[in-house]
C-alpha cells in the first residue's frame, strides 16, 4: 500500500521593508534624481571635497535644481530656541523661502548669519530631507531690562551688553522675575548692582526696579513703593545697615516714602504724610 505524502502549501513571505521602499522608489520616478547624487559623489571622490569645490560650483545649481524636480524643495521651517528673538528675524537671517531646493543652499552660512544677531548666542541649521529645514537658536541669557532715558526698552546681558535684536516685553513675559534698570549708565553699572543684590537676598526679593541717579549711585524702589537711597560708595555697607535695621524693626514691611542711606553714619527713614494712601506703582522719574 503506497503512502501518500501530503502537500503543504507554498507560503509567501511578506516582502521586506527594503523590498517594498524599493518598489514604490520605482513607481515615484525617482530613480533619476538619486543616480544624479550617485554620479555626483563618484565625480567628487578623486578630488576630495576642498579641493572639488571648483568643480562643484558649475554643477551644484544644476544638481539641486535636479533633486528639488524630484521633491526635495523647501517646505517647513522649524525654529527652536527663539524665545525673545523674533521669528521674523532669524527667517530673514536664513534667507529661505517655501519652494526653493532645499539643496540650494549652505546651512553653515546661514547658521552664521542667524549667529550674527544681537540677540543669539549660536545657532545651528539642518536639513532633514526631503522638505524640512531646522534651526535651532541658543540665545544670550538676559540679566535685566534697560529703561533708556528716551523710555524705549533693551536687554542687558551677564557682561553688561546690550543684547540688540531681543523682544523686551518677550523676555519679561518669558521670566517675570527680570529686574528693571532705569537711567543712562545704566549697561556699565548692572552687574556690580545684580551682584549686590544677590548678597543681599532679604532686600532683593523687596526690589521691582532700580534707577540710576546721575550716573553715580543708585535708588531702589521696592515693592510698597518705598525708595532706598543707596550712597555713591561704600554701597555693600549701607545696604548691611538695612538689613540690621529690617532685622531688628521689619523696616521694609512699613509704609515709608524714603530709606536715605547716603550718610555713612545714620540710616534716615521719611514716612508718608498722614492720610497718605500709596496706589500707584513706583515711578521712574528721576529722584535725587
Amino acid at each position: 500500500m503506497s503512502r501518500v505524502k501530503s502537500r503543504k502549501p507554498k507560503i509567501q513571505d511578506r516582502p521586506s521593508t527594503r523590498t517594498l521602499l524599493l518598489r514604490r522608489f520605482r513607481k515615484s520616478g525617482k530613480p533619476a534624481v538619486i543616480a544624479g547624487v550617485v554620479i555626483a559623489m563618484l565625480v567628487i571622490a578623486p578630488f576630495g571635497l576642498r579641493g572639488a569645490s571648483s568643480l562643484i560650483r558649475p554643477i551644484h545649481r544644476d544638481l539641486a535644481d535636479l533633486l528639488a524636480d524630484g521633491g526635495m524643495r523647501v517646505e517647513h521651517i522649524d525654529i527652536t530656541g527663539a524665545t525673545t528673538t523674533p521669528r521674523a528675524s532669524v527667517e530673514r537671517a536664513l534667507d529661505l523661502k517655501q519652494g526653493m531646493p532645499i539643496l540650494a543652499f549652505s546651512p553653515h552660512a546661514a547658521a552664521v548669519r542667524i549667529a550674527a544677531l544681537g540677540a543669539v548666542r549660536s545657532a545651528t541649521v539642518e536639513r532633514i530631507l526631503p522638505d524640512t529645514v531646522r534651526v535651532n537658536v541658543i540665545e544670550r541669557r538676559p540679566v535685566a531690562i534697560w529703561q533708556k532715558p528716551d523710555n524705549s526698552f533693551a536687554l542687558i546681558g551677564p557682561d553688561g551688553t546690550v543684547l540688540a535684536g531681543h523682544d523686551a516685553a518677550a523676555a519679561r513675559a518669558h521670566d517675570p522675575g527680570l529686574p528693571l534698570l532705569v537711567g543712562a549708565g545704566v549697561p556699565e553699572h548692572a552687574a556690580a548692582l545684580l551682584a549686590l543684590l544677590k548678597r543681599y537676598p532679604s532686600i532683593a526679593k523687596h526690589v521691582v526696579a532700580a534707577e540710576r541717579i546721575d550716573n553715580l549711585r543708585w535708588n531702589l524702589l521696592l515693592r510698597d513703593h518705598t525708595t532706598v537711597k543707596l550712597p555713591d560708595q561704600h554701597a555693600a555697607a549701607a545696604m548691611a545697615r538695612l538689613v540690621q535695621a529690617d532685622d531688628r524693626i521689619e523696616l521694609l514691611e512699613r509704609p515709608v516714602r524714603t530709606i536715605d542711606l547716603r550718610l555713612a553714619d545714620r540710616l534716615v527713614v521719611r514716612p508718608y504724610p498722614k492720610g497718605f494712601i500709596t496706589d500707584a506703582a513706583p515711578s521712574s522719574g528721576h529722584q535725587s
